[in-house]
């Protein structure tokens, strides 16, 4: 999609984790529009924005409809910091319990699954809202970030870290892409912008951290996170994108329903 004065309408996504990507992307060089990941992929699907960095799990859904930009995404090999599974009791016994899961993730709860299924055999267990009386909670972004520290539950678990010591490899969250529809010379402008303005992103660090404020967050602990993470994906990261892909595609499908209503029980495998 273009808007009337010709820039692509771009997802902006508003996480500490891909302020590297905005922060020195050139004024006018497209039209940002905020929205959370799973926002964000059903106005690609639908053509209502060009691109952005949508999540793994929708782009794997979208197949031939989009295309990679500049092989740039959001990934990390170990503990993700931000991808969290707090509980009340350890993750082997949530076996028939309530996990609430957060409106704006994509990707998170399909891995998740992937872990409940191969690492943690966790099965019958009924995906709620977080405003829902529940036995764990799945926290992305910042909203996990804020929460990390909370004494209300007793357990954590990193997913990036759980899906490391599972297959050995990082995890994709995200990935830049645009709409196959979008004219390729224009995809193909805008990708040059981005590509730079995320190595230049990558050296402004301290820009970013006087920009952003999470609370609980020192400036050396936003550094820490920013810089913990790939945002150009190699040959690892592609592998991993592909175990995902595999093991989300020996699960039973399952799509997160709009909110307010029942979740539902993810099939047993």
């Amino acid at each position: 999609m273009t808007t009337n004065n010709s820039r692509l309408k771009v997802g902006y996504m508003t996480y500490l984790n891909s302020e590297v990507f905005y922060r020195k992307l050139p004024i006018g060089s497209c039209d940002l529009v905020a929205m959370s990941p799973r926002t964000m992929a059903e106005a690609v699907e639908r053509g209502r924005l060009a691109a952005g960095p949508l999540p793994t799990a929708a782009v794997i859904r979208l197949g031939a409809q989009v295309r990679s930009l500049g092989n740039l995404g959001v990934a990390s090999d170990g503990a993700a910091m931000s991808v969290l599974l707090f509980s009340h009791v350890p993750v082997d016994q949530l076996c028939g319990k309530r996990i609430a899961i957060t409106s704006h993730t994509v990707t998170s709860v399909q891995l998740l699954r992937v872990l409940f299924a191969d690492l943690w055999r966790v099965s019958c267990h009924r995906f709620v809202e977080t405003t829902d009386g529940h036995d764990a909670v799945l926290w992305i972004g910042d909203h996990a970030l804020t929460r990390r520290d909370s004494s209300e539950y007793k357990y954590r678990y990193d997913l990036g870290d759980a899906w490391k010591n599972l297959t050995g490899l990082p995890f994709v969250f995200a990935k830049w892409v645009v709409g196959t529809e979008i004219p390729k010379l224009e995809a193909d402008r805008f990708e040059q912008k981005l590509i730079q303005a995320t190595s230049d992103g990558l050296h402004s660090i301290d820009e970013i951290i006087e920009a952003r404020t999470i609370r609980h967050m020192s400036d050396s602990d936003i550094a820490e996170y920013v810089q913990n993470f790939t945002y150009f994906l190699g040959s690892e990261e592609r592998a991993g994108e592909r175990e995902f892909e595999r093991r989300l595609n020996s699960l039973p499908e399952w799509r997160q329903q709009k909110p307010g209503l029942e979740l539902g029980i993810d099939e047993p495998t």
